[in-house]
């Protein structure tokens, strides 16, 4: 009887012993355990596949919600994961520390080392390459920090757009172009300079140069072969040319237009252009025609002209050039007259539309500045020869001057007597032309530029007509113009020509 009841008490014993172990598993050794909750040490593959999960080493653990540590791969995938070690931790929301590869991908994420870290919205600190791509980095796009600030390298908005390498905190400190710091026009013009007393004992005129570069600061001194800048003997002396830009320097030249050199525009009507190569353009008579169009810059030229019977063509001139350039308008032109004479003035000089008088003493000069650009319309001689200066873009030698009985009867050009075809001789110096530079002469000045004219024949052509016609001397619109504006006056001069 007693071996009886110890036997029933063993098996109950057992009994109790199968149950508990069912319901409260201490340790799962193995693969695949530990499937249930309250689960407190799964070591294994696929370990711990639930709530509340404890500690789980090995490989995928951790997947359910208010896991605490996965050591692993492939930890913490779910809610409020603490610390996920390994290689794409943390991807959720609100994961707390990601070491490794991949992490932090989610909303509210604290530290995520490794490569890729922090993507998604208010992220803490990336540590790596890529890190802050999301919003509120200020657009920090590049390899560095992406503690909401874009620290690294590539492009920040909000701070002037500074590309390249560098600390992107809404601030754009970097190397990089972002946008360029507006120049001022006057800062390189060869022209910026003070004019200082001349030299007592020879008359030699100084100057004190302002502009920006190695110039800066410095004087100059005009040479004794011509120590003044603007000589009353103009046609046989030469003037002082003063150079404050990076070549420093003063130099003696004659105070016209030279019609073989580079930018020329003369004759009927022959250029230089940029390329030195020298072309014949025809126009048409009363035609207006684009000579430059650039960004910053439209020069257009109106062309006068005659077609005796039995020719197919026209004899053209130009008689009228309308600078434009930001929201100005520089007019010069030759009036129109019966009979010349040297000693009367033909040039007209109009500013935005304005009749522009050249004083004759003095400094002999018209100038304006109105803290964009200086422009300075100066005489080179005692009527119908000025010099243009317009900062930063052009500077121009213009002279009046009429077809000659010679001239008229070597080429037969049968013009009236009763007028003188008063016309412009032209030459153009230009600055900071842009690489797409248009316009009869302007394309000439594109680097790399190929003359398609034929050289070495006596009247090298160059087309362009359809290209480069605009409908008035002031407009701005041709197929190939780049410059834009509205025309802003009247498309007619009292005195300009309409032959």
């Amino acid at each position: 009887m007693d071996r009886r009841k110890s036997c029933i008490l063993v098996a109950c014993l057992l009994v109790f012993v199968s149950m508990e172990a069912i319901f409260v598993q201490g340790q799962g050794n193995g693969n695949g355990n530990g499937n249930n909750n309250k689960n407190s040490n799964g070591n294994g593959n696929n370990n711990g596949n639930g709530n509340n999960n404890s500690n789980n080493n090995g490989n995928n653990n951790g997947n359910g919600n208010n896991n605490s540590n996965g050591n692993g791969n492939n930890n913490g995938n779910g809610n409020n994961n603490s610390n996920g070690n390994g290689n794409n931790n943390g991807n959720g929301n609100n994961n707390g520390n990601g070491n490794g590869n991949g992490n932090g991908n989610g909303n509210n994420n604290s530290n995520g080392n490794g490569n890729n870290n922090g993507n998604g919205n208010n992220n803490g600190n990336g540590n790596g390459n890529g890190n802050g791509n999301g919003n509120n980095n200020s657009n920090g796009n590049g390899n560095g920090n992406g503690n909401n600030n874009g620290n690294g390298n590539g492009n920040g908005n909000n701070n002037g757009n500074g590309n390249g390498n560098g600390n992107g905190n809404s601030n754009g400190n970097g190397n990089g172009n972002g946008n360029k710091e507006k120049k001022n026009p006057n800062d390189a013009a060869s022209t910026n300079y003070d004019k200082l007393t001349p030299i007592p004992t020879t008359g030699q005129e100084r100057a004190h140069c302002k502009a920006r570069g190695d110039c800066y600061e410095q004087i100059l001194t005009c040479p004794s072969e011509c120590p003044n800048r603007k000589p009353k003997k103009n046609k046989k002396i030469k003037g002082c040319f003063i150079d404050c830009s990076s070549k420093c320097e003063v130099t003696c030249k004659w105070r016209r237009p030279k019609c073989t050199g580079y930018g020329a525009l003369c004759y009927d009507p022959r250029f230089v252009g940029g390329d030195g190569v020298m072309f014949y353009f025809h126009g048409a008579k009363g035609g207006d025609f684009a000579i430059v169009s650039d960004d910053n810059l439209q020069i257009n030229a109106h062309f006068i002209g005659t077609r005796p019977n039995g020719r197919t063509r026209d004899f053209t001139w130009v008689q009228a050039l309308s600078v434009m350039f930001d929201r100005h308008t520089l007019v010069l032109a030759a009036k129109k007259v019966s009979h010349w004479d040297d000693s009367v003035d033909a040039l007209i000089v109009r500013w935005d539309g304005e009749a522009v008088n050249i004083p004759i003493d003095g400094e002999a000069e018209w100038r304006i500045d109105n803290g964009e650009r200086k422009v300075v319309v100066e005489r080179t001689d005692d009527a119908n020869t000025v010099r243009v200066t317009v900062s930063g873009l052009v500077e121009m030698d213009v002279k009046v001057t009429p077809i000659g009985e010679q001239e008229n009867r070597v080429h037969n050009y049968q013009l009236p007597a009763d007028d003188a075809f008063a016309h412009l001789e032209t030459q153009f110096r230009f600055s900071n032309l842009s690489d797409l530079v248009e316009g009869v002469l302007g394309k000439t000045y594109r680097p790399g530029y190929v003359s398609p004219v034929k050289v070495g024949v006596p009247m090298p052509m160059m087309g362009g007509e359809d290209k480069y016609q605009t409908p008035s001397l002031y407009s701005t619109f041709c197929k190939a113009c780049r410059f834009q504006r509205q025309s802003a006056f009247a498309t007619t001069i009292e005195g300009l020509s309409q032959y």
